[in-house]
């Protein structure tokens, strides 16, 4: 890798950049745990097929699947108050 490059920067949701209060704190804090799974389960998955192996890397879509929507469920909550007025139904 090039020095122009900037280095990938590490997901940390316990970073003080994340940090919320209010009386939303609680969902934006299983927010950005359901943001660092995903991040995680795509690695997983990636890596999985890096090594050929389709069992762990359908499993891991699977999960990854699951995350996505939890997460988007979080999304929906923080913007409209409730999961059921989703943009993307």
């Amino acid at each position: 890798m090039s020095s122009r490059h900037a280095k990938p920067r590490q997901f940390d949701a316990e970073s003080p950049e994340f940090a919320v209060s209010g009386p939303d704190a609680d969902v934006m804090r299983d927010l950005q745990y359901g943001s660092e799974a995903i991040l995680r389960l795509a690695s997983d998955a990636h890596a999985a097929i890096a090594r050929s192996d389709a069992a762990a890397a359908e499993a891991a879509r699977h999960s990854l699947e699951k995350q996505l929507k939890l997460t988007t469920t979080l999304i929906d909550t923080l913007l409209f108050g409730s999961p059921e007025r989703s943009v993307l139904h």
